[in-house]
């Protein structure tokens, strides 16, 4: 008896070191953060301020056209993004902000005495909802260049469900409607044209875009559905991907079921043309090739960053820029408290040096004194400074070099 106890203990112990080296270490010490040392932004050579304005609410993507100097931003106000948010299983319906979301124009170079810049919303025409309305419910974007003054504007919208008799209805039994929204702006307007909605079955949980060229575009899927027991097992087993979508829109899964994505976040297309995935869970970033005659993408590399990560934005020189969440305990209070909780944030560039990748921290507020859960930063080559959004924050996040 004592040899078969002796034996099942021995199967569990390898079983359990099995478990702990495969999955449990990495949760603890990559997603959780057991023993990561987080610093202050103090020791950090940037000067931090907050721009603080309603309407720059809840940013959750930046871009920054370097040319016309306008960064561009996807807000959609704190308290309606706390209760609206089918990422994080915020779905009551009501709680969507009136009017929707807004896509935000900033003049950088135009800054007043006090640092602020002037802003304005772009309208819409064009574009009408399920119901008639012309609501937008933004989160990540991209945009694809069509030439000096014209630009293309790929949002992922993330509608309410609505019945037959197109009426909302409620979204914690069945998950949002989301769509693919594409519109075309030229530079100087204030308003922005609609051109065509992709809706797809396999538009299930989109978080961000990566305009390819030619109207065509991957997006990611952070969950495996919309609601559901299964997918609130996705971070343990699996389950977002990515999803191709011909200029034709006709969409299907391209990446490979290895590696097992585990919440992919705000991808992106590299100067050299690859797709950036970063992982949530895992803390790091999956590179991916798109095959031209499949439109599969074939993972070729992956930088390990070791850290929770979310919005990738490439830069001028083709830096990427990606914020990082240090400690996932307080992410999670501030999701459900965005307005009396902070959580710290962490700022990284990554880039070839030599051939080899760098990830280099650039940034990192342990205090949460600026900074809070911050989900895209955009890198200004010519100043140096750094936009940050989040997806909760009441604000954006300037950083000027010191």
């Amino acid at each position: 008896m004592l040899r078969g106890l002796f034996a099942t203990g021995s199967v569990l112990a390898v079983l359990f070191a099995s478990v702990y080296q495969l999955w449990l270490k990495e949760v603890l010490t990559v997603t959780v953060g057991v023993g990561r040392v987080i610093q202050n932004i103090d020791e950090f050579p940037y000067q931090c301020r907050r721009l603080e304005h309603k309407r720059l609410e809840a940013c959750e993507d930046l871009w920054l056209d370097n040319e016309a100097r306008v960064l561009y931003a996807a807000c959609a106000g704190t308290m309606h993004r706390r209760h609206w948010s089918p990422s994080i299983a915020q779905l009551n319906v009501s709680g969507r902000r009136p009017g929707g979301g807004e896509l935000i124009a900033l003049d950088i170079d135009a800054a007043d005495k006090d640092g602020f810049f002037p802003f304005h919303a772009l309208e819409t025409s064009g574009y009408t909802d399920a119901v008639g309305g012309t609501e937008l419910d933004l989160v990540g974007f991209d945009v694809e260049v069509i030439d000096s003054s014209t630009i293309h504007f790929y949002l992922v919208n993330l509608r309410p469900p609505v019945d037959d008799e197109l009426k909302y209805v409620d979204a914690s039994k069945i998950g949002a409607n989301s769509t693919i929204e594409i519109f075309e702006f030229r530079k100087g307007e204030t308003s922005m044209k609609h051109l065509r909605t992709i809706s797809s079955p396999e538009i299930i949980s989109p978080n961000n875009i990566a305009a390819l060229g030619g109207g065509a575009l991957v997006f990611s899927n952070d969950h495996s559905g919309k609601v559901g027991l299964r997918r609130e097992l996705d971070p343990i087993l699996g389950g977002g991907n990515i999803i191709y979508c011909s200029s034709l829109d006709d969409c299907h899964t391209a990446s490979p079921p290895t590696p097992n994505l585990r919440f992919p976040n705000g991808l992106a297309k590299g100067t050299d043309g690859r797709i950036y995935v970063p992982s949530t869970v895992d803390g790091k970033i999956y590179v991916y090739e798109v095959e031209p005659n499949t439109n599969n993408l074939d993972h070729v590399d992956t930088i390990e960053v070791g850290m929770p990560l979310d919005n990738i934005n490439v830069d001028a020189n083709g830096d990427m820029w990606v914020p990082g969440v240090p400690n996932i305990l307080e992410t999670m209070k501030t999701t459900t408290r965005p307005l009396e909780v902070n959580s710290p944030a962490t700022l990284f560039r990554v880039g070839r040096n030599s051939g080899e990748w760098k990830v280099e921290k650039v940034l990192e507020d342990g205090e949460a004194k600026v900074m809070s859960l911050a989900t895209t930063v955009a890198h200004d080559v010519k100043t140096g400074r750094l936009f940050v959004g989040a997806a909760l924050a009441p604000y954006l996040v300037v950083c000027d070099p010191e």
